[in-house]
């Protein structure tokens, strides 16, 4: 798997999370909070799916 692909692995699996919050929680969300969300959340999927597909980045 090379970077790109795994990028768009994290972004998938980053927007499939995103899609599972109930819209309630996200309503009161300003746009950049929710920007900030979705960071977080790619943030903590980044290392799990690392680690889950042993993939190391392209030097």
């Amino acid at each position: 798997m090379n970077d790109d692909e795994f990028d768009e692995l994290v972004d998938d699996a980053t927007h499939a999370v995103n899609d599972l919050i109930p819209d309630r929680y996200l309503d009161s969300l300003s746009p950049d909070e929710r920007s900030n969300l979705l960071v977080q959340i790619n943030d903590a999927l980044t290392p799990i799916l690392r680690d889950l597909i042993g993939w190391e980045p392209e030097d």
